[in-house]
């Protein structure tokens, strides 16, 4: 269904109108976040949307500030020996693909 939706898009001349190059990069993302994680398993490879951040590329029109977007990065570059690797975290929390 997703492949049919894009051919159509694609034909129509939509893609980007219709927010594909985002929508594919973040799934490209996710998927060789999966693949590093599975081919360096000593390593904790994540993926992380760290929310709405205030910055020049949006003219500061986000829900939190610098500091406040970079906690889970922090958090995640912390986590000890063990912890999940190649998942998506919103965050703090893991989410699904």
């Amino acid at each position: 269904m997703i492949c049919t939706k894009f051919s159509l898009d694609f034909k129509e001349g939509s893609l980007e109108t219709k927010g594909w190059p985002l929508a594919i990069s973040k799934a490209a993302l996710n998927a060789y976040t999966r693949i590093l994680a599975k081919k360096y398993p000593s390593f904790c490879i994540n993926a992380l949307c760290p929310g709405y951040v205030k910055t020049d590329i949006n003219c500061n029109t986000g829900f939190l500030t610098p500091d406040e977007g970079a906690e889970a990065a922090v958090r995640l570059a912390l986590l000890p020996d063990g912890s999940p690797s190649g998942h998506f975290f919103f965050r703090s929390e893991e989410k699904p693909f």
